[in-house]
């Protein structure tokens, strides 16, 4: 699917860091000299740390479907950027000349200002005849939105214990594959620290003895 897609390019990104711990089966964390050492790690490193745009790689998700909000939130996020709002129409401030125009224009500015407080006084009429049943109808929505959203809410906490349950199975799963690979990587680290030892020794040896040949 598309977001699968989305998702796969996002752990592909360059320079993402990849999350390799295994929670479930490292025990290290559980020293409480290591738990310290590692908070004071992560404590430094969020002081230079920059988070990556995550969804960079993934499409503006498609509003087909969704709200009248929704699609309103989207299309004034997309917009271009408007003008600031030009309040200065609605002063009304005498002009300081006796020049017909300035007077003109006061007065277009006086007669746009009534009827603007005249649009004001009309909504505060209908706003006390028919506020209240329109904020009950809103009020019911919002409820409805919430229950929507607190059964999303619900359903997203019980898919997050359902993987994490699975997390933790495939960790105990491959945990004595993994112990038996790091203890053979820890002999083989001995056996290579021991064959090194051993061949300096002998290189030791053969200076001696080519010292000893020379002479």
């Amino acid at each position: 699917s598309q977001t699968q897609r989305c998702l796969t390019k996002m752990e592909t990104t360059d320079n993402e860091v990849v999350l390799d711990g295994l929670p479930y089966i490292d025990h290290e964390y559980q020293d409480p000299q290591r738990r310290k050492q590692v908070e004071k790690l992560i404590q430094e490193e969020m002081k230079t740390f920059r988070p990556p745009d995550y969804l960079k790689s993934m499409p503006i998700p498609s509003v087909a479907g969704e709200s009248v909000i929704v699609k309103d939130m989207f299309e004034r996020k997309s917009a271009p950027p408007k003008m600031s709002f030009d309040a200065s129409r609605y002063k009304i401030t005498p002009p300081k000349s006796s020049n017909i125009a300035d007077w003109e224009e006061a007065l277009k500015k006086a007669q746009t200002q009534l009827e603007h407080q005249t649009a004001r006084i009309i909504n505060l009429e209908l706003l006390k005849r028919y506020g209240s049943n329109k904020w009950k109808g809103y009020a019911d929505q919002m409820e409805e939105i919430q229950q929507i959203l607190s059964k999303n809410l619900g359903r997203s906490k019980t898919e997050i214990k359902d993987i994490n349950r699975k997390r933790k199975a495939s960790q105990l799963a491959v945990a004595p594959q993994i112990a038996n690979a790091e203890r053979r990587y820890l002999d083989y680290a001995y056996t290579n620290n021991e064959l090194y030892i051993l061949c300096m020794e002998l290189e030791k040896q053969v200076k001696k003895l080519r010292s000893l040949a020379g002479r």
